[in-house]
C-alpha cells in the first residue's frame, strides 16, 4: 500500500473518517461527543503513514490545517487542496508535475473528484465561467483523476483486465441519485482505518443507503426555494427510497447554475465517467447547501469509494474481494450494470492509446456444456469498430486460478481445460467466425466485416497464484500457443500463432516461492520469443530488503522442499560463472536431505527431486489409467503425436522409458490425496526465519513446531539467481508486463522507487556493468524487455500515460538520473510497449462496398 505523508493522513481522516460519520449520524440526544475525536480519527490512519504518529504532532497538524472536531467548512479545505495540487490548462485541470507523487498517494485514500469539482466551482463563482463552458470541459477533456495526457504520444496498455477497468464515479452517482442497493453476495474488503465499520458497530451495508438519502436530498434541495439546504433523516426502517431529484428535473426547468450541473449529471447521453464530477460541481456551486450535510456526504462517499478500492491486501484477499459488487453499479435508467462492459471498453481509451484487454474464455464459451457463442464478444467488437477503436484493441483470454491447491491431480479442472482448449481451437481455425457482418454508421454504402478470430491474440493465466499452480494450465497454454490444429472446412485462413502470458511472482510469502513460480511459467509453458510474464516481482525485489520486511515466512513442507530443490538446481547454473558461491551448496543439500527424508521416509537426491518437479509440466489425465492409481506411460512409437503438446516429456521423441524413480515421485505427488499420511506430511506447516541472524541450529523441529531459516549466504545466492533468471529470460526474448501502481495497491511496495523495473531495465545503463549495483555478479549482459501497463485503473486510480510519467519522475528524484536520461529511458519503454502491441495485432475488421441493388 502507499505510505503517505502526515498531511495526507490528516486530510483523509477529516474527509473520510467513520468516527466522524458516527458522530454526525447519531441522533443528537444519544451523542457522546468527546474532545479529541479528530485526533483519534487521524491515529486510525497510522498503517498508511511511514512513521509512528505522536499525539502531540497530530494535534499540531490539526491546528496547522485549522481543523477541529466540530469544523464543517469543507469548501475552503477543498479549495486549498485544489490550489495546492491542480493547475488549470485552459480546458481541464491536471495535477502539478512536482506534486504528482503526493497526489497519487492522496488518491489512494480520497476521491479526488471532490477536489476537482471544487476547482470547477471556483471557476464559475470567481471567474464567471458559464455552466455550458465548464460542463463541456468536464465532458470532453477532464481526466477524472486529473492526470495529464500527452496528446503528441501514443501508448500501449498491454495488460488490462476487462470488466474492472474504468472509473468509480458512475458507481457513486448510482447510489447518490439512483438508489442503487448493495446485496450480500460478495465479500467486503477490510480497511484498517475504518474502526467503527470494521468493529460492526455501524453496518457497512448502510453506507450506500446513507449516500442515497443524503445525496438525493441535497440535490433535490437545489431545485427548491429553501434558504438553507440541509439533510434531515426523516426515514424509518423499511421506508422505500424515492428519487426526488430525478422527478424534480422532469418537473422543473434547470435555471440556476447548480440546477444545470445536476441536470447534466443525470443526462444519460453524457459520458458516464464524467457525470459524477458534474453532480459534485453542482452541489459545491450551490451556496445554500449547509456545510455539515455536504461534509457528511463527502465522508460517506469517500468511505464507500475506498471500500470499492483494494489497497495493500495481498493477492489472496484482492482476488477474494475483487468482484466487490458495489463498483459495478451504474445509474442509467435504473438498469444498473447494463453499461459496465461498454464503459470498461472505452475508459482511458482514445486514438493514442492501444489496449490489450484480458477477459475470460466465457466471453466466447457459454453454458454448462461450453458451446461457442460469441454474441457478446461480437457486440463489443462492433462497439469498438463503430467508435474507430478497432485498430487500437485486441483481446487475450485468461484462465482463472481457483480451487484447492492440495489436490495436485485436479482431474475435473484438467478435463474442463482440455474441452475449453478444443473449443478455442475450433473457434480459431473455423471460417464460420471470420466474416461477421456489421453495418457502418455512415449508412448503407459500406459494410464492415469483423473477423472475431483475429481479435483474440493471446492466452493467459490470472488470479491468485497462491491457489492453483501454473502446472495445471501449462499444457493447455502450450497447445493453444503452438497452433498445431488443422482448419475445419473447405476454406482456410490460418492466423499467426498467439502468444502466452502468465501472472507469476506477484504475491508470495517466501521469495523462493515467487521466483520458482516465475520459472515454472517459463519452463512448464515452454516460453519462447514474445511470450510474457505478468508482474514477476519476485525476480526483481532486493532479497535483503524482502527478508527485512518479511521477517518470517510460513509455508508447507512440500512447498519448502520444492523451493530448496529448485534453488539448488539454479545454484548449479550460477556457480559456473560465480564459483565463490559454491560454499552454499552443502547447506542446501543438507536441508534437502532433511526435508525429503521427512516427506518421503528416505532422503532423495536433489537431481531426482528436480526431475520429478519438471514432470509436472505434463498433463496427467492424458496418461492416467482409469482403473489404477498410476500413470499409463505410452509405448515409444505408438504415441499419438497430436497429444505431444499435452505431455511434452512422453511424446514419440521422448527419452523417458519405464517407471523410473523420478516418475514414481511425480506419481506420489499427483495422487497425494489418496495417501493421507503423505498428504499430511506434505501439508505440514513450518515457519522460516528470514532475518539471516540464526543460531547454530537453522532447521528442524523444536517446541512442537517445524522451522527453517535463511542465511546471509542464501540471500546473496537468491540475488544471483535473480540476475541469472533475468539474463536467461532476456536471451529467450521474454517480456515482463510491469504494472507499477497495481503492485503498490495490491503488493507490499510503499513507494514507486521500490518497483523492480529500475533493476530489470535501469535508467542508467552503467548500473548493468559488471560489479555495479544491478550486476554485482557479472551474470547480466543487458536489460530484460519490459512494457508498462495499468492492470486495472478502476481499482488503482491511474492512466497508462501516468504510469510512464511517474516512473520518469521517480528516476529523476529518487535515483538521481538526469532529466533527459530519464526521459529517454521512459521513451524507450513506451516504444517497446507499442511495438509489442503492433507485432501481435491483426486487423480484425475490413470494409467492403455493398453491391446489392435496392
Amino acid at each position: 500500500m502507499f505510505k503517505v505523508t502526515d498531511s495526507t493522513a490528516v486530510l483523509a481522516a477529516f474527509l473520510s473518517s467513520d468516527r466522524l460519520v458516527l458522530s454526525d449520524i447519531l441522533p443528537a440526544k444519544s451523542r457522546t461527543h468527546s474532545k479529541g475525536l479528530l485526533t483519534k480519527a487521524i491515529l486510525d490512519y497510522q498503517p498508511y503513514v511511514h512513521r509512528k504518529l505522536r499525539t502531540d504532532d497530530v494535534q499540531a497538524m490539526i491546528s496547522l490545517y485549522q481543523l477541529s472536531d466540530t469544523n464543517t467548512a469543507i469548501r475552503p479545505l477543498l479549495s486549498s487542496l485544489a490550489n495546492e495540487y491542480l493547475d488549470w490548462q485552459g480546458n481541464c485541470f491536471v495535477v502539478k508535475p512536482q506534486r504528482l507523487s503526493d497526489w497519487l498517494a492522496l488518491l489512494s485514500l480520497l476521491d479526488g473528484s471532490w477536489v476537482i469539482a471544487l476547482a470547477y466551482a471556483d471557476l464559475h463563482v470567481n471567474f464567471e465561467f458559464s455552466v455550458s463552458e465548464l460542463a463541456h470541459c468536464i465532458e470532453s477533456f477532464q481526466c477524472p483523476f486529473a492526470l495529464p495526457r500527452r496528446m503528441s504520444k501514443s501508448f500501449a496498455d498491454n495488460h488490462v483486465h476487462l470488466g474492472g477497468h474504468g472509473y468509480l464515479g458512475p458507481s457513486l452517482l448510482s447510489f447518490c441519485l439512483y438508489g442503487a442497493e448493495i446485496k450480500n453476495k460478495f465479500h467486503w474488503p477490510v480497511r484498517p482505518e475504518y474502526t467503527v465499520y470494521e468493529s460492526g458497530y455501524l453496518n457497512k451495508q448502510d453506507i450506500a443507503t446513507q449516500c442515497c438519502l443524503i445525496g438525493d436530498a441535497l440535490a433535490h434541495g437545489v431545485f427548491t426555494n429553501d434558504k438553507t439546504i440541509q439533510y434531515r433523516d426523516n426515514t424509518t426502517s423499511g421506508d422505500k427510497f424515492e428519487h426526488k431529484t430525478l422527478d424534480a428535473i422532469k418537473c422543473y426547468e434547470a435555471e440556476t447554475a447548480p440546477q444545470q450541473f445536476i441536470a447534466k449529471a443525470t443526462c444519460e447521453s453524457q459520458p458516464s465517467a464524467k457525470r459524477w464530477l458534474l453532480y459534485l460541481t453542482g452541489l459545491l456551486v450551490e451556496s445554500r447547501i449547509e456545510s455539515g450535510s455536504l461534509l457528511l456526504l463527502a465522508r460517506l462517499t469517500n468511505i464507500l469509494r475506498n471500500y470499492m478500492l483494494v489497497s495493500g491486501v495481498g493477492l489472496s484477499q484482492f482476488v477474494e474481494v475483487s468482484r466487490f459488487g458495489a463498483r459495478y453499479q451504474r445509474g442509467e435508467s435504473h438498469t444498473l450494470g447494463a453499461g459496465v462492459v461498454n464503459e470498461s471498453l472505452e475508459a482511458d481509451l482514445d486514438k493514442g492509446v492501444m489496449r490489450e484487454f484480458r477477459t475470460t474464455p466465457n466471453t466466447l464459451l457459454k453454458g454448462k456444456n461450453q458451446k461457442i457463442k460469441p454474441d457478446a464478444f461480437f457486440a463489443s467488437l462492433k462497439q469498438l469498430y463503430l467508435n474507430s477503436f478497432a485498430e487500437n484493441t485486441h483481446f487475450v483470454l485468461h484462465f482463472t486460478r481457483s480451487g484447492s491447491r492440495e489436490d495436485k491431480l485436479q482431474e475435473a479442472r484438467r478435463h474442463a481445460l482440455r474441452q475449453q482448449t478444443e473449443l478455442l481451437q475450433d473457434f480459431t481455425h473455423s471460417v464460420t467466425f471470420s466474416e461477421q457482418e456489421c453495418e457502418t454508421i455512415s449508412g448503407l454504402a459500406k459494410f464492415a466485416y469483423l473477423d472475431l478470430r483475429k481479435a483474440i491474440r493471446g492466452y493467459d493465466v490470472a488470479g491468485n497464484e497462491n491457489e492453483l499452480p501454473v502446472e495445471v494450465f501449462a499444457p493447455a497454454l502450450r497447445v493453444l500457443r503452438d497452433s498445431k490444429y488443422p482448419t475445419q472446412g473447405v476454406k482456410f485462413n490460418r492466423l499467426p500463432k498467439p502468444f502466452i502470458t502468465v501472472h507469476a511472482g506477484e504475491d508470495f510469502s517466501h521469495l523462493l516461492s515467487g521466483m520458482r513460480a516465475i520459472d515454472e511459467a517459463v519452463v512448464f509453458c515452454d516460453y519462447g520469443v514474445g511470450d510474457r510474464l505478468g508482474h514477476a516481482l519476485a525476480m526483481g525485489v532486493c532479497p535483503k530488503k524482502w527478508a527485512s520486511r518479511q521477517d518470517r515466512a510460513y509455508l508447507s513442507v512440500g512447498e519448502h522442499l520444492d523451493n530448496l530443490v529448485w534453488c539448488h538446481q539454479k545454484a548449479l547454473s550460477v556457480i559456473q560463472s560465480v564459483p565463490e558461491m559454491v560454499g552454499v551448496l552443502p547447506l542446501l543439500q543438507e536441508k534437502i536431505h532433511y526435508w525429503s527424508e521427512f516427506l518421503y521416509g528416505e532422503a532423495q537426491p536433489p537431481k531426482r527431486l528436480y526431475d520429478a518437479w519438471l514432470l509436472r509440466r505434463n498433463c496427467p489425465i492424458i496418461l492416467k489409467s482409469d482403473t489404477q492409481q498410476a500413470l499409463k506411460l505410452p509405448v515409444v512409437g505408438q504415441f499419438d503425436p497430436r497429444l505431444s503438446g499435452w505431455v511434452m516429456d512422453f511424446g514419440a521423441q521422448s527419452k523417458v522409458a519405464g517407471h523410473t524413480k523420478h516418475i514414481q515421485l511425480w506419481e506420489k505427488y499427483l495422487f497425494a490425496n489418496r495417501d493421507p499420511e503423505f498428504s499430511q506430511r506434505r501439508g505440514t506447516l513450518l515457519s522460516v526465519d528470514c532475518s539471516a541472524q540464526q543460531s547454530a541450529q537453522t532447521f528442524g523441529f523444536s517446541h512442537g513446531r517445524y522451522f527453517d531459516s535463511v542465511s546471509a549466504a542464501e540471500l546473496t545466492l537468491y540475488e544471483a539467481i535473480q540476475d541469472w533468471q533475468m539474463e536467461h529470460y532476456a536471451a529467450l526474448g521474454i517480456v515482463i508486463e510491469a504494472c507499477p501502481t497495481s503492485n503498490i495497491f495490491i503488493g507490499r511496495f510503499e513507494h514507486y522507487k521500490e518497483h523492480p523495473i529500475y533493476r530489470w531495465d535501469p535508467p542508467n545503463k552503467n548500473w548493468l556493468k559488471k560489479g555495479e549495483k544491478f550486476n554485482q555478479f557479472g551474470l547480466r549482459k543487458g536489460p530484460v524487455a519490459v512494457c508498462v501497463n495499468t492492470d486495472d485503473a478502476a481499482l488503482m486510480p491511474t492512466t497508462i500515460d501516468n504510469e510512464h510519467r511517474i516512473l520518469e519522475q521517480v528516476a529523476v528524484h529518487d535515483y538521481e538520473v538526469g532529466a533527459m536520461v530519464a526521459e529517454d529511458w521512459v521513451e524507450r519503454i513506451r516504444q517497446r510497449g507499442l511495438e509489442l502491441f503492433r507485432q501481435n495485432h491483426l486487423d480484425w475488421f475490413s470494409e467492403a462496398d455493398k453491391t446489392a441493388l435496392t
